[in-house]
């Protein structure tokens, strides 16, 4: 009988085993935790958001690379979705489209549902630390012993960099530069940003509603919070991507989304003069602070420049907050390193999956989604290659 090697029990080391529960194999699923899913069920402590409602084009498009997109036509959010109903777990769309489980039903219950759905063929070996791997064997530890694990086929499935607390703290990359695998640096994803002081004042706590921010071709409408280093809010973690790639990251704020631009202008030119103008806009305390200090006496007194100012305003950043605060991060094993099931190439029978892998998406289901869907195709070629 084949035996499989599954290191890390977060959404992805548990699809791939769900993929092989029919297969005629032994398998083990290992984690250094106390338990499996911490991540999982920390990523459920705000709402327990799984995946969204969108058309599987609308969902694909959400992220930023090919290949977790091509991951995604195999296991899509609707298999996900269907999925979770065959272990018990109902789902409910909520008002923005993304996908919860129904009332009354807590992530713990979710993983519970998953584990006992698993138990019957899977073996968990907890409290065991991944150590290394070569063609045949993975080295782990346990109660301060270092032991050698054959496999015929080995998941790694251990997370990124980020909420090292949960377990996804990236040691595992020494392993993998050791043996000359390509890895893009870690880097903090869906991360509140860090402004220059002068731009903070007193507005922490303060409330940014109903802007919209964007860079490049990233672009997201929201609500932002003033904190005491910057800013939060899914609008800023929607553009985190494309501000990594700017040498001098700066994103544009549209104050008044729901106006154009004309109308902005015509509102200001009609006033008694631009403050009078502002208070009818109804833009809000943080975006007058941010005009009155940050726009030109020139451009505040002229009502047309004023209104472009108001509608593309311009916010340059110091940086992104640490890497161990955020819910997630972009890079990790690169993709030229795999095949399309996450198999590394220099190592058969060996598949990476999950937030290993350098791929990135927003928040809102995406996150959950990629990392059971590289599972799923990880756990599928497998059970193929078992069966031939």
């Amino acid at each position: 009988m084949k035996r499989v090697l599954i290191i890390g029990g977060g959404p992805a080391g548990l699809m791939a085993a769900t993929q092989l529960l029919k297969s005629d194999c032994e398998i083990l699923l290992l984690d250094h935790k106390a338990s499996v899913g911490r991540k999982f069920l920390v990523a459920g402590d705000g709402g327990f958001n799984l995946t969204h409602s969108e058309t599987p084009s609308e969902f694909r498009d959400k992220y930023d690379s090919e290949w977790i997109r091509q991951t995604i036509r195999q296991f899509s959010n609707k298999d996900w979705i269907k999925f979770l109903k065959q272990i018990g777990v109902e789902t409910k769309i909520g008002s923005s489209g993304k996908i919860f489980p129904a009332d009354d039903i807590k992530p713990i219950q979710v993983l519970n549902a998953w584990k006992s759905f698993l138990e019957p063929k899977v073996q968990f070996l907890l409290n065991t630390r991944f150590v290394n791997f070569d063609h045949k064997q993975a080295v782990i530890e346990r109660e301060g012993k270092s032991e050698k694990m054959d496999f015929d086929y080995l998941v790694l499935a251990l997370g990124g960099k980020s909420w090292p607390v949960t377990g996804s703290d990236g040691a595992w990359t020494a392993v993998f530069e050791q043996k000359m695998i390509e890895l893009t640096p870690f880097q903090a994803s869906n991360s509140g940003l860090v402004l220059y002081e002068n731009w903070l004042g007193d507005l922490e706590g303060k409330i940014l509603k109903n802007i919209r921010v964007t860079c490049g071709n990233q672009s997201c409408s929201g609500d932002l919070v003033c904190t005491s280093y910057g800013l939060e809010g899914k609008p800023v973690y929607a553009v985190n991507g494309a501000l990594r790639k700017m040498e001098k990251p700066v994103f544009k704020v549209d104050l008044k989304p729901q106006m154009s631009l004309e109308k902005v202008f015509e509102v200001l030119k009609k006033a008694k003069n631009p403050s009078q103008g502002l208070k009818e806009l109804k833009l809000g305390e943080v975006a007058i602070f941010w005009i009155r200090n940050f726009v030109s006496k020139e451009r505040f007194l002229n009502p047309k420049e004023l209104a472009k100012a108001i509608k593309e305003f311009p916010i340059g950043i110091r940086g992104f907050r640490p890497i161990e605060e955020v819910i997630s991060c972009a890079g990790g094993v690169s993709v030229s390193e795999i095949s399309a099931s996450g198999e590394l190439n220099r190592f058969p029978n060996v598949f990476v999956a999950g937030e290993m892998i350098d791929w990135d998406a927003p928040t809102g289901g995406y996150l959950i989604q990629g990392c059971v869907s590289s599972g799923y195709v990880s756990g599928k070629a497998i059970k193929l290659s078992i069966m031939n």
